[in-house]
């Protein structure tokens, strides 16, 4: 038994306006994914999906109601599909071309991710770091420039965020989470943005972040800060571990990552703290130097400083070495053997992510003191430290390591 063919004709007016509808939701809907910036642009879209859509649509149900009574209830599938899939196919345009949009823009943030720098201007002089396309600081504005050689202890840190157009430029100076090779130079810019001065540029290597990686994820940017000490003849791009979070450092513990040491500082002596090397590796010191403590608790409200990590082995002798804010081309130097507990064995619920309390002293030395954290249960915390170093206390005003804990919540082991 032969199909009876299909009478388009019967259907005419319907496929007409169906035709109509979708000629118009397509044309807005290519307008509005074209189109960047829309702006007021997009009140005229709706308008005119409204003024004009919205009858066309009204007549197009009318149409279908009339062939369903005609047809009493038999009309071919395929004159349903003609009505509606037009229609149907012309409206996915915005939110398919949307969904591309979010995939290039997921693939080029994976790319391409965000830059923390840190600049220390060690140079003297009004500056203005290169901050393009676009950066902003950890309030939310961008960063206040140019940084005033009246305050050499206070750093400049933002984030620059990379467009595909800047990136299409070259002039964006990082290829993923790392400095381009072959980049030499840093250049200033002007307050209007135009180039400035340009200086050489020194270059540190990237820190080894593999333990990290493999536990945190396989990107380095999140993990990876910039920090660019800048001197009256010189620029040096300093690669180092960020400052970690609570619940990065909590996850480390629970993942017992091994070889990461996070360290922080009290200083009674010299001036401000501005660089801070430890077995070689540049320690971020965070949005300002470390200031010389005075010998009164009142200035106790910001001690310890975190100083941020670095992969050594407290276990051997560390070599440290740092700059100040009134001499920043002369280095001082320190050996410090960081003493171990009375029982080195590890207790019940120990952590094997180490820290060390740095002392600064007014001789020129540095003491340290070793402290690990213990999960005793999962409501109770402990903190294991060596105390407070030999010759460190008629000049340490601040406590030791667990002074910066609450007595209430967490007790003293050793």
């Amino acid at each position: 038994m032969t199909a009876t063919p299909i009478s388009y004709r019967r259907y005419l007016a319907g496929l007409i306006l169906s035709c109509l509808l979708a000629a118009w939701l397509a044309l807005l809907g290519l307008v509005a994914v074209t189109t960047p910036n829309l702006g007021w642009g997009a009140v005229a879209l709706i308008t005119g999906a409204i003024w004009v859509g919205v009858p066309l649509a009204l007549l197009l149900l009318i149409a279908w109601v009339v062939y369903l009574a005609r047809d009493r209830g038999r009309t071919p599938g395929r004159i349903h599909a003609l009505l509606f899939l037009p229609t149907l196919a012309a409206l996915s345009i915005v939110p398919i071309a949307d969904a591309l949009q979010r995939s290039r823009h997921s693939q080029f943030d994976a790319a391409h991710g965000p830059i923390t720098e840190t600049h220390i201007n060690l140079a003297g002089g009004d500056l203005w770091p290169d901050t393009r396309p676009y950066a902003s600081t950890s309030s939310g504005g961008g960063p206040s420039l140019p940084m005033s050689p009246r305050e050499p202890g206070r750093f400049t840190t933002f984030t620059r965020y990379p467009d595909p157009a800047f990136i299409a430029s070259g002039e964006f100076p990082y290829d993923g989470a790392r400095l381009k090779d072959g980049i030499d130079r840093y250049t200033y810019r002007s307050a209007g943005g135009a180039p400035g001065a340009s200086l050489p540029l020194a270059r540190r290597p990237v820190p080894d972040l593999a333990p990290l990686v493999r536990i945190l994820g396989r990107q380095e940017t999140p993990r990876l800060a910039y920090l660019y000490f800048h001197y009256p003849d010189r620029v040096e791009a300093v690669p180092v571990l960020r400052h970690l979070s609570g619940m990065t450092e909590q996850i480390l513990e629970e993942k017992r990552v091994q070889g990461l040491v996070l360290f922080v500082a009290q200083a009674y002596a010299g001036s401000a703290i501005a660089r801070l090397e430890i077995n070689g590796q540049t320690l971020d010191l965070g949005e300002r130097a470390i200031p010389p403590q005075p010998p009164f608790p009142a200035a106790c409200r910001d001690y310890p400083r975190r100083l941020g990590g670095a992969f050594v082995d407290i276990d051997q002798p560390l070599s440290l070495r740092w700059q100040t804010v009134d001499a920043p081309d002369a280095w001082q130097t320190a050996s410090l053997r960081v003493p171990d507990f009375r029982d080195p064995t590890p207790v019940r619920g120990q952590s094997t992510l180490q820290r060390v309390m740095l002392y600064f002293l007014p001789d020129g030395t540095v003491a340290g003191e070793r402290f690990v954290q213990v999960d005793e249960t999962r409501e109770r915390r402990a903190l294991r430290a060596t105390g407070m170093p030999p010759g460190a206390g008629p000049h340490v005003a601040c406590g030791s390591a667990y002074s910066d804990y609450n007595p209430e919540t967490v007790r003293l082991l050793e």
